[in-house]
């Protein structure tokens, strides 16, 4: 037990800090968590999702956005002990983060298991994820790509033990595999390469063990026949066509206009073709992953994502990262060339999307800067080592308080100012509104609510006190071009883009729920809801 003592200290330290007070930093629930929350919930209650349709496996249609469904699913039981609140929709999301700080200590202490040093670059792997600002921020909401990382580095991890323990675990990492591939729509990209990866790398081991590959093969195939099934309907292109680069038709503008200068020459035609043009895209677009910048001073330009003036990674990795990635480059081992890989292949999915870099579909990067840069000062102190023990012990000394330094300044400006300053990204106030209209509501004839803040009917879902088995009768649907769900109706509650329409509203007793402009003076203001910096969020109010 005591030699296992720093995991744990490690593993407790990144479980406080993705849980300590997760119901209350980020400040409230998005409306992305809340639409998994409140399909959790429906499939507890009644079986069926939002729209009514019973046990989804492969997507659940949602906003139209079609949600991958192990988050929901999982979500089910801690909704279940929790109720409709903001710990139990976030809860699976902050316990597979947490899990995936222990899962990675065993994945690297089998990816360098033949070296004397693999439980010291184990070790530190471990804690640089337990306290990774960009792991942090994603484990603390009901993000679907946390989830979805954890079943890689499971997956991975399985591979590895199956190759060199016992054949049949092989299966195990199969499983994991597809668990994987339905958490997270951007993994349905990148898993596929990276089990190229491994069979590629590994294709001699895998000869060894046909038996079990081939039954893990069919079990996997067996797994993903429902989404074979949904990737075959037009539905399954929607989310894509509306986030990719492809889908830019000024591309394709833009390529007629060049050939059509050049005349239409031979040249243009080949150079300036809309392929052309896509893939020098899609090649600015990947390597926008990889700037220094965003990953260690900006971070993501959503909120939602990163403190805005914090890097999805801390200053001092970077020195560190660059030595691991020499020290792997120098190796001519497997591991290090699934290291290298992996990490070539992290953006493969994310790059094709508009929004570059993204932090949240490129999630899968994450444990490998902490692989990466434990690599890094398991070599540098080892160095130092060879100078002066005594230096080397200095500079541990050194290292651990410049680390935990830059984690007070982060977790200041994260637990403090970044609830206050960011809570209108996070749609701050609707829980209150809708809790403070659900009690009074059947004194009026209806409800309107604003749809300025986008999809308040989640909202009204997830915080009212309707049952879900109601909710599936009285919501009133509407697509748009691009598939999208929209809701005008949900029992008393109407969404409206103009919150006021005299000629419907009169003689009615109407209740109104809007944003400040929105509320006519000569209306009774019921109540104010403001967000944390002091301006106001909603006002009820009735005519």
């Amino acid at each position: 037990m005591r030699k296992y003592l720093p995991l744990l200290i490690i593993v407790f330290l990144g479980t406080f800090l993705r849980f300590w007070q997760i119901d209350k930093v980020p400040p409230s629930l998005y409306w992305d968590e809340v639409s998994q929350g409140y399909n959790a919930y429906s499939i507890l209650k009644t079986g069926k999702d939002e729209h009514g349709e019973a046990f989804p496996i492969a997507r659940f249609v949602a906003f139209g956005d079609y949600k991958a469904p192990v988050y929901i699913y999982l979500d089910i039981p801690f909704i279940g002990i929790f109720g409709k609140t903001t710990f139990g929709v976030r809860f699976p999301s902050a316990l597979f983060g947490s899990l995936t700080v222990l899962l990675t200590y065993f994945l690297v202490y089998e990816l360098f298991y033949e070296n004397k040093s693999r439980k010291r670059f184990a070790l530190w792997s471990s804690f640089f994820l337990a306290i990774s600002p960009w792991h942090i921020q994603l484990s603390r909401a009901a993000y679907e790509a946390n989830v979805a990382t954890f079943f890689t580095v499971l997956a991975v991890y399985l591979f590895l033990l199956a190759k060199r323990v016992k054949s049949w675990i092989f299966i195990l990492s199969a499983i994991s595999f597809v668990l994987g591939f339905y958490a997270f729509n951007a993994h349905r990209v990148f898993i596929p390469f990276l089990v190229i990866l491994l069979g590629v790398i590994y294709f001699k081991d895998l000869l060894k063990s046909k038996k079990y590959i081939g039954i893990s093969i069919v079990i996997g195939v067996i797994l993903l026949l429902p989404f074979l099934s949904y990737f075959r309907t037009p539905e399954s292109k929607l989310r894509f066509n509306e986030v990719n680069i492809f889908s830019d038709l000024n591309v394709i503008e833009q390529s007629n206009q060049m050939i059509a200068y050049e005349k239409n020459s031979i040249i243009a035609r080949v150079f300036d073709n809309r392929r052309i043009l896509y893939s020098l895209s899609y090649i600015e677009h990947y390597f926008d992953f990889y700037d220094p910048t965003y990953l260690f001073f900006t971070g993501d330009v959503n909120p939602r994502f990163s403190l805005q003036d914090f890097g999805e990674l801390f200053l001092w990795e970077l020195p560190l990262f660059v030595a691991g990635f020499y020290f792997l480059a120098s190796q001519r081992s497997k591991s290090a060339i699934l290291v290298i890989g992996w990490f070539l292949l992290a953006p493969v999915a994310a790059a094709t999307a508009r929004e570059t870099p993204h932090a949240l579909r490129s999630e899968t990067f994450i444990p490998l800067y902490s692989i990466i840069s434990s690599l890094g000062i398991v070599c540098v102190l080892d160095y130092i080592k060879k100078v002066s023990k005594k230096l080397k012990n200095i500079s541990v000394s050194i290292f651990i308080a410049i680390v935990f330094v830059f984690l007070i300044i982060f977790l200041h400006d994260y637990f403090v100012h970044f609830p206050v300053n960011y809570a209108y990204s996070w749609q701050y106030g609707y829980e209150q509104a809708v809790k403070t209209v659900d009690k009074i509501k059947n004194d009026y004839d209806y409800v309107v609510v604003t749809r300025d803040y986008g999809r308040p009917y989640i909202y009204v879902d997830f915080y009212s006190n309707i049952l879900p088995s109601d909710l599936q009768k009285e919501t009133v649907y509407s697509r748009d071009a691009f598939g999208f769900y929209s809701v005008s109706k949900v029992g008393k509650y109407i969404f409206r883009k103009t919150l006021i329409n005299a000629s419907e509203d009169a003689g009615k007793k109407v209740l109104y729920v809007g944003k400040p402009d929105e509320i006519p003076g000569t209306f009774n203001v019921i109540k104010k809801i403001y967000f944390p910096k002091g301006d106001i969020a909603f006002v009820i109010a009735n005519n």
